[in-house]
């Protein structure tokens, strides 16, 4: 007989938090499209990548809102293979527009790139089959790969700003500092208040990416 996956509990007042947390996602990621389709003269290699981001982030969002919504449990079981696959795909989403978007000359860029995509596959892959099972393997993969952005600091720096640099770094630390909160399971409140840091992640690296990034042209 097939073990059924446990799912996670939370009561229906968190609930309610989880979902409006990243329902706020969603709101900014259709923001990010608006100003992305409105704005004019961008290179096709700056539009694309900041598109993919854009796209990632409307994946990531939407998914954890609808998986915080249902109640069925194959539906919420669904959602939540779902939310822990877009997480990989919001990752190498981010990394996108930095690595084709202003290194897609380099080397580095090209070969970070497809590092990270090929992670993202992977865990892809294991979320598929694995999702409910074996979640350090999956929060370690999340954390080491979105890491992986320290060996492109000092080529942004120096095309773009150091300011770039800093937010890369604050949203690396929201997102990592926003684990400590995932993990405090009898803390009520501590999924949304992890989706809180997620949403900081996003939004300085959007901030980065559309400010920044956006209208840079190689």
């Amino acid at each position: 007989m097939k073990k059924e996956v446990k799912l996670d509990v939370y009561t229906p007042e968190e609930e309610v938090a989880n979902a409006i947390t990243h329902g706020v996602g969603i709101l900014g990621a259709l923001g990010s499209l608006i100003y992305l389709f409105t704005r004019p003269g961008l290179s096709p290699a700056t539009f694309w990548s900041a598109l993919v981001f854009s796209l990632t982030a409307l994946i990531l969002y939407t998914s954890s809102t609808l998986y915080h919504s249902v109640k069925a449990k194959k539906n919420k079981f669904l959602f939540k293979q779902l939310d822990h696959i877009a997480i990989y795909l919001l990752i190498a989403g981010t990394f996108t527009p930095f690595c084709w978007g202003v290194l897609g000359n380099t080397a580095l860029g090209q070969n970070l790139l497809i590092a990270v995509w090929v992670i993202a596959l992977a865990g892809i892959i294991f979320k598929v089959f694995y999702t409910g099972k074996l979640e350090f393997i999956s929060l370690a993969s999340y954390l080491g790969m979105g890491w992986l952005g320290f060996m492109m600091f000092d080529e942004i720096g120096e095309i773009l700003s150091p300011k770039v640099v800093n937010l890369m770094l604050y949203g690396g630390i929201s997102y990592t500092a926003g684990v400590v909160f995932y993990l405090m399971r009898k803390l009520k409140y501590h999924h949304a208040i992890w989706h809180l840091f997620v949403l900081g992640g996003t939004g300085f690296h959007a901030y980065a990416i559309f400010n920044y990034v956006v209208g840079y042209s190689y």
